[in-house]
């Protein structure tokens, strides 16, 4: 049951993805479009704020965010993680301020009311960021909740490693390099709060 509990953290948001991918993608039971991060109208129907992250447009957008989150376990693994929420705790915060870092940038900075954007890269990224950091430098709390991640240079070169394939990968058609580096910065803000 103490195992269960623990890894409650990484199956909770792999089973949200599958059952909103059932409901949306096979059942046709919404348009993926109603729960999709949308620019202008993200403030009307803040909804948006949480749905986008856990909907994906096909089974290869689905299982490449499914091995991310599988790759974050791994690392919070090796780097001894000590706390059974943490990843609860990265992605509310990756959520929230990635989704502040995309409103700012489509609303103010280059005016583009009508950005859709889908998946839950942008919270592996920004995990991949805060673990990259954190095997660098190390990581014993964060607000003041006992973490205990290690420094690890195993860890780091994977890290790299990834981020560097994952934003070459982010400059391909249909890809969202804006949702990517946001989720990286977010990783960033967190890492260093």
């Amino acid at each position: 049951m103490k195992i269960i509990f623990k890894e409650g953290q990484f199956i909770i948001p792999v089973f949200v993805c599958f059952v909103l991918f059932f409901i949306i993608n096979i059942k046709g039971l919404f348009n993926i479009s109603e729960l999709s991060y949308w620019s202008g109208f993200i403030i009307k129907q803040p909804y948006r704020i949480i749905s986008y992250c856990f909907v994906h447009k096909d089974f290869n957008h689905l299982f490449s965010n499914i091995f991310g989150i599988i790759v974050v376990r791994y690392c919070f693994l090796n780097l001894n993680l000590k706390n059974k929420f943490l990843f609860f705790y990265l992605t509310i915060l990756l959520v929230t301020i990635q989704t502040l870092f995309l409103f700012i940038l489509d609303n103010f900075l280059i005016y583009n009311y009508n950005h859709l954007l889908v998946g839950f890269s942008g919270v592996v990224f920004g995990s991949y960021t805060f673990i990259l950091l954190s095997s660098i430098f190390g990581k014993r709390n964060i607000f003041n909740i006992f973490i205990g991640l290690e420094k690890s240079k195993d860890i780091k070169k994977l890290m790299i490693l990834f981020l560097s394939l994952g934003i070459a990968y982010s400059v391909l058609p249909n890809i969202s390099l804006s949702g990517h580096l946001a989720g990286m910065l977010s990783g960033f803000v967190i890492f260093f709060l």
